[in-house]
């Protein structure tokens, strides 16, 4: 018996000493090319958690260990300390984040921050950890357009395209609203879909449809802004049980300032990036909104009645805007 004793005391002493070397440098990786605004706020996250806890974060864009799905598994199973993954595919696992997907859902940016910097927004942080990981902050995304060789300026313009959409319901639902055919595809392999016709078009925001050098197959962006689907910065639950209370308080504490340094390096990247696209030839179309608003209604119908237990979540979002 005190054999059995030394040996489990031994096992959780290896297993301290362990988690303790591990914990010496976390991973945060990401898909993101490294000119991208996201990539260099999430430098910042790392440097500021090393000054604030004393541990490593070492970061890995360019989706050097994995696209957001690999990542987001390697999150779930304590592999890597963090990653940043839209909230689109995050539906999967916790379903409050299905409804940040829905199209027009905020009317304006400054509806959109009041939402996902208040206790709504913590609340769809938290959802997640019973799935293996927590949400520490929603990072500025922008909003969501589509681009391809034609302008989209109706919805009927859509009509037989595939376009190329996140793996979520409900951007598949609005696809089909819009009279588009939608085409879940891994980010990093679009370049080669676009310029190989498997799909028509895509739908993303300014940076990404800049970064990843999209512009040189689809000379046409127009604004439509269908979504402003956040993303959002996660750390394995694995993880995170380990690390102290305080270092817990640190890192909270840096992801909310994160949120600030990230508007500003998105809006900067925004200005440079429109500048760079001009520049290229890239033809700017202002879509008809109101006419996709009315388009999309099917898909409020829809989502109400296959999630009724976000319907007092959805009314909290739109009276919040009023």
């Amino acid at each position: 018996m005190k054999n059995m004793k030394k040996l489990l005391m031994s096992v959780a002493l290896v297993s301290a000493m362990a988690f303790q070397a591990q914990a010496a440098t976390l991973k945060l990786a990401h898909a993101l090319p490294t000119e991208h605004p996201v990539h260099k706020s999430l430098t910042w996250f790392a440097q500021q958690v090393k000054a604030e806890t004393h541990i490593r974060v070492k970061v890995y864009p360019n989706g050097t260990l994995g696209d957001e799905t690999n990542l987001l598994q390697m999150v779930q199973n304590g592999t890597i300390a963090f990653t940043k993954v839209s909230a689109a595919p995050l539906s999967t696992f916790a379903p409050d984040y299905n409804i940040l997907s829905l199209p027009y859902l905020f009317k304006d940016k400054a509806s959109y921050d009041k939402v996902l910097e208040g206790p709504i927004g913590d609340e769809i942080l938290a959802s997640s950890e019973k799935s293996g990981f927590i949400g520490l902050a929603f990072l500025d995304a922008g909003e969501r357009s589509f681009y391809a060789d034609k302008p989209i300026k109706e919805p009927s313009d859509l009509k037989g395209m595939k376009i190329r959409v996140q793996n979520s319901p409900i951007s598949i639902d609005t696809m089909k609203a819009l009279g588009a055919t939608a085409v879940p595809l891994p980010y990093g392999e679009l370049y080669s879909a676009l310029q190989q016709g498997v799909v028509d078009g895509a739908e993303n925001n300014i940076p990404s449809y800049y970064s990843s050098r999209h512009y040189e197959v689809k000379k046409y962006f127009s604004y439509d802004m269908h979504t402003m689907v956040p993303d959002v910065l996660v750390v394995s639950t694995t993880v995170w049980n380990n690390l102290t209370p305080d270092q817990q308080v640190a890192i909270r504490k840096v992801a909310k300032e994160t949120v600030e340094q990230q508007k500003t390096n998105w809006n900067a990247y925004v200005d440079k990036s429109l500048t760079d696209l001009k520049a290229q030839k890239v033809n700017f179309v202002n879509s008809d909104i109101p006419a996709f608003q009315e388009a999309v209604k099917p898909v409020y119908e829809k989502f109400k009645k296959e999630n009724p237990d976000l319907a007092d979540m959805l009314n909290q979002i739109q009276d919040a805007q009023k």
